[in-house]
Order: C-alpha cells, then structure tokens, then sequence
C-alpha cells in the first residue's frame, strides 16, 4: 500500500528536499515509527537524529553489558555461598567452576538475547519500570542455561579422570543471585540516564502543534520519562492540560522554530491548517529540524509504514509486519532441531498409531489437506485421518465439533489426546508451519473470515503452528469467538519471542497431555 496524496506530497517534500537536513517521522497507531530524511531509509531504521532510536540503541547495548557483569558477579556468589555459607562444601574447586562459566557466558548472552530481553518495546526501552516477570524468567533462563551447559561440560581432571558432578546448590543459588543482578543491572542503567540527563546540560528541547488523544499519549509519556532526555518546551493548541505541558501561543512557537530554539517538532496533522502545516515543514527543512507527525488517517492499521522510490519517485509505503530477519532465523533454527529430533523420538509410535486407523475403517492412515501459510501460500498439510473418508460429502467444508459423529473410535482417541496433530511435525521440518504460530484455516475459510473479521489476513505474517496463543488460551474448535483467536494471533506476531515459543508449548504439553490424563 502507498500513499502520494497532497498532505503526504507535502510531507516528502520537506523529508527530501533539496537541503535534505530536515528529519520526518509519523506517528500512526503505535510510537517510535520513526522516518529518516532519505525515503529509502525504513521507518524503526536506524538514523543519527530520529528522535530516540540512538539513545535507544545505546542504552540496548549498555544493558546488555550490565547484564553479563551482573551474572558473571551473581554466579561467584552462588559459588561462595555454597563453599561457604548454605550446605558448605569447601570442596568446591574455584578454578573449575571458573571454567564452567567461561563456557556457560556466551551461551547465555544468546539466550537471554533469543529471549527477548533487549527487543525494543516502544517507550519502555529503557524501562520506565522493572517487571517482576522478566526478572524471574531471566534468571530462570540463566539457570536453566547453567544446568544444560554443565550437563554437556562434564568435570574431570587433567588426566582424563572423571570428577563429582557440578553441584546442583550452586545452580538453585544461581537462580536467585541471577535474577537480583538482572534488577541491579537494569536499575543501575535507570539511575545512570536521569543522571546522565543532569550532568549533558540542557535536555532536547521538543515543541508541539495541535492536540489530540495521541498528543495526550505522548506528553504522558514524556512526563514520566524522564530517561528519554526531552524537554517539551510548549504545546500550540487549545486545552493543553496544565500539569503535561505549557500551553503556547502559534504565533510565538512558530517564532522559536525561526530561531532555531527547539531540536523536535511534533505535529498533530489534524489539528492544524494546511497553510500552518507548510510553514512548520518549510521552516523545520531551513532550520534542519526533526519532524515527527501524529496522524488521523490511519490510527488503526498495523501495517508498517516505510519511505521507497517507485521509479525515483518517493511515496510513503505501508507493509506487512513480519518478524525481523535475526527473529526469524532463531525461530526456524528452533523448530528444525526441536521437529527433527521429535520426529526420531516419536517415529516408533507413528507408525503403529498409522496401522491401527488403517485396521479400524478403509482409507489412508494420513489425511492431507490444503491449507493457507504464511504470506498466503497455500500448502499440504498432515494429520492423522480421524474422520471417515466420506464426513463431508454432500456437506463441503465445516468446522470439526465436540464429540463428532462423523469420527472413528480411534480418531475419538486420537482428538482427546491431541495426538491426531503429531504428522504436522513433517510440515514443520519441511518449513510449511512452525511449531508455534496461528493455526491455519482451509481457503474457504479464509476467503470467508478476510471479508468479515479485521486483520484477519495479518495472522498470515508468520508461519501457521501446530499449536499457538491463542490455542493455550482456550480458543480451538468451531464453539469459540474466531475474532477472539485472530486478537490473540496477533498479540503473539506482535510480542514474539523464543521464550515465549517455548512458555507455549510448555502449555501445550501440560493442558493437552497432562490434564487430558
């Protein structure tokens, strides 16, 4: 989708314009969809004067470093704790340990990073608060990293000669040290940016056109972030509340715009007149100015906005928001080796599940059926046939129902304990689905549910799952609310990450198995 209409004509002008100095972002459903002054840089991407993708960058890679700090201090307590203090063993071998953890670090460093936890999330980045949530997960994944490292790093001596295995005391010790670093570390960075704020002089001066809710959102934003080094200097406009900003005559914030007092200018593009709007983007190209727009004309869509040419021409495009390149990688490396040794472990019990069906009712063990993927491609996918061959002659497509007349006895057994499913590993190998994502619908279906449901067709961004969030929560067969799965589908596209993954099949095994037991 691209728009070159005369509001967005206007602002490419003075985001590549002759001078090519003044910077252009728009604010549209979400914030920090930032424009660079070349179209061809994508919003999100990084520029030396968006308005916080650096300071971001920075403060990413700083917590990062704080982190490693952290853990490989938390790790030395729980060894000295455990020499010294609880269930002391002075048997303890520092130099061992210390081994232990040079190969655990790197290992660690990834996880933490396939995890998620250094993603930019928006204004939350750096945080404006510790959640409880994401320092318990961290420090569950550096234990968790810990065990698994000194399960392949068997302990012996120079000579070959097997030691006693690592001690477990140290791994729980590390569980709880881990996770006070992980708040130290974030907190100290908290601490350093207000203060670094101080110690800079004076804060990014930020003027602001015209009022709106999404004005509201990010004065209140501002306000209580104080990380984010910006000062809001006045609001032009009516109504300004008195304790987010000052209010300012138009007159005399287009006067400091001339004079070169103010480092961002925000403009909320519905709110103001098109002859006002020309002038803030001629003076902001003169002063080399960063422009950033809140815009009415498209608050809701999730499409991601991004500056190309299209035969030199500059246009402001919207575009599916897939997973980021590094995202996706980490998430196919996981379902080839998590599908790949699932189907070795499980290829024993397959097959004699494959000659029972064929035993119970004629027809093929498999039932193949086309579904719709990822970007839209149609694909073949697997299960166990449960039905009889005829359930949908004279009937078409329909939804599957609870306690379905059209099942076999064994297809009856195989639906209660989600066995029916276990084929689509083969889909998941082959890069047709992912072990997590939404699930997919048959082409009926989707032609059906894109006309009816909105953002239906954005679940298509990802790989369809074997299982999914929404799944987790419930929400599976024809008695559930398909908006409702389509919102969940796309919190998950939205919030991915590999723990996630992981947390969801976690789910998936103990509701789907354990509980059916």
């Amino acid at each position: 989708m691209f728009l070159t209409g005369a509001a967005t004509q206007r602002q490419l002008r003075a985001s590549a314009g002759s001078s090519g100095t003044a910077r252009l972002g728009i604010f549209g459903g979400g914030f920090w969809r930032l424009a660079a002054a070349d179209p061809a840089v994508p919003f999100g991407g990084k520029h030396p004067d968006t308005m916080l993708s650096r300071r971001s960058e920075t403060s990413r890679v700083a917590l990062f470093l704080l982190d490693q700090l952290a853990l490989a201090g938390a790790f030395a307590l729980a060894f000295l704790v455990k020499r010294h203090l609880v269930l002391a063993d002075a048997a303890l071998d520092a130099d061992r340990y210390l081994q232990l953890y040079t190969f655990t670090a790197p290992v660690l460093a990834f996880a933490l990073s396939a995890c998620g936890f250094y993603r930019l999330r928006g204004e939350r980045f750096p945080p404006t608060g510790i959640r409880s949530r994401d320092l318990l997960w961290g420090g569950f994944v550096s234990m968790l990293t810990l065990v698994l490292v000194g399960f392949l790093v068997k302990p012996e001596a120079a000579d070959g000669t097997p030691l006693p295995a690592w001690s477990r005391g140290v791994a729980f010790l590390f569980l709880g040290s881990a996770t006070l670093g992980l708040y130290a570390a974030r907190k100290l960075l908290m601490v350093a940016s207000v203060a670094l704020a101080g110690e800079a002089g004076r804060q990014a001066r930020v003027l602001v056109f015209g009022m709106s809710p999404r004005v509201l959102r990010l004065l209140e934003v501002f306000r209580r972030s104080p990380h984010m080094h910006l000062e809001v200097c006045g609001v032009a406009a009516r109504h300004v509340p008195d304790d987010l900003a000052p209010a300012i005559d138009t007159t005399d914030a287009v006067a400091q715009l001339e004079q070169g007092r103010v480092d961002h200018v925000i403009i909320e593009a519905g709110d103001i007149s098109e002859g006002l709007l020309d002038e803030l983007l001629r003076l902001a190209d003169r002063e080399g100015i960063s422009v950033h727009i809140t815009s009415p004309i498209f608050p809701s869509t999730k499409l991601v906005p991004a500056w190309e040419r299209l035969g030199g021409v500059p246009v402001l495009g919207f575009v599916a928001a897939e997973l980021p390149f590094g995202a996706r990688v980490a998430k196919r490396a996981f379902d080839i080796a998590c599908s790949s040794v699932a189907l070795l472990l499980l290829a024993p019990f397959l097959i004699p599940l494959a000659a029972l069906i064929r035993a119970e009712s004629p027809g093929p063990a498999l039932f193949v059926q086309e579904r719709v993927g990822r970007r839209g491609k149609s694909f073949r996918m697997y299960k166990f046939r449960t039905m009889r061959r005829d359930a949908e002659n004279g009937t078409g497509p329909t939804f599957a129902v609870v306690d379905d007349p059209r099942c076999t006895r064994m297809g009856s057994f195989l639906r209660r304990w989600n066995l029916d499913e276990l084929p689509q590993l083969l889909n998941v190998f082959l890069g047709h689905m992912s072990l997590v994502g939404p699930r997919p619908e048959r082409p009926a279906f989707v032609r059906d549910f894109k006309r009816t449901v909105p953002r239906y067709a954005h679940k298509h961004w990802v790989r369809p799952g074997i299982t999914g969030w929404a799944q987790v929560h419930g929400l599976r067969g024809a008695g559930t609310s398909i908006e409702e799965r389509v919102d969940h589908d796309l919190y998950y596209i939205e919030n991915w990450s590999l723990m996630m993954d992981i947390r969801i099949l976690l789910r998936t095994v103990v509701d789907g198995y354990v509980n059916a037991a």
